[in-house]
């Protein structure tokens, strides 16, 4: 007998649980979200994300260690080097980006990296907060 009320009380808990669960999915489902559902919408189909976000983080390591008013992302470096006065960074761009900037210029900490996808010829950036934007001429 307390076999049959343990069932029917874990079966009335996953019931409730499982309405709340429905309830609250449904109840995000207003207009007041829309702006939310863009953002992210645009934010997904930027192919080039990871390349710029890399990129940045490569620039923001040069950054911690020095005052650099350029450094540059290369393929063809395995660690950080200065080279020609300028502060090399490793960085190899993925097949999702035709283009991304190969010297970054710093102004008193402030700069954007510029990436181009290769499938849509979108040219994207990133600042040094983080933030992702399309260019547009």
């Amino acid at each position: 007998m307390n076999t049959t009320k343990m069932r029917a009380g874990g079966l009335a808990v996953l019931i409730a649980a499982t309405g709340a669960f429905g309830l609250t999915a449904c109840g995000s489902d207003t207009d007041g979200d829309a702006g939310t559902d863009t953002e992210v919408s645009e934010q997904a189909s930027v192919d080039v994300a990871t390349d710029l976000e890399t990129a940045k983080a490569a620039v923001d390591e040069a950054l911690a260690d020095d005052d650099w008013t350029q450094v540059m992302l290369a393929s063809d470096v395995d660690s950080p080097t200065v080279k020609y006065g300028l502060m090399v960074m490793p960085f190899v761009a993925s097949d999702a980006a035709d283009r991304v900037t190969g010297t970054v210029d710093i102004d008193g900490g402030d700069y954007t990296i510029e990436a181009v996808s290769a499938a849509t010829g979108e040219t994207w950036q990133i600042d040094q907060s983080g933030e992702i934007t399309q260019v547009t001429e």
